[in-house]
């Protein structure tokens, strides 16, 4: 599997209005990340935190849920993360 975070994933994020992500930490974490970690809710929940993180924005516990309810219900495609940039804007 490709990475899910590659694919100018990161240029979409500072396109986004976060531009002060430091790339270094995003491909650390983006090498890490493996497709079974989106099926275990612990790590997907570490992975978002890490992104919001990241991202220097906060994640409150609802939006949190609501992030791992549509990964879950497949409204965030692991292959096109844009979908995940527009809820941590």
């Amino acid at each position: 599997m490709s990475n899910p975070f590659s694919g100018g994933f990161l240029d979409r994020l500072k396109g986004k209005g976060m531009g002060k992500i430091d790339e270094a930490k995003l491909r650390s974490l983006a090498s890490q990340v493996k497709k079974s970690d989106f099926e275990d809710e612990e790590k997907l929940r570490q992975i978002i935190k890490t992104l919001a993180t990241l991202s220097g924005k906060q994640l409150t516990t609802e939006k949190e849920d609501k992030i791992v309810e549509m990964f879950y219900n497949q409204e965030i495609n692991i292959h096109d993360m844009s979908s995940l940039t527009k809820l941590l804007k």
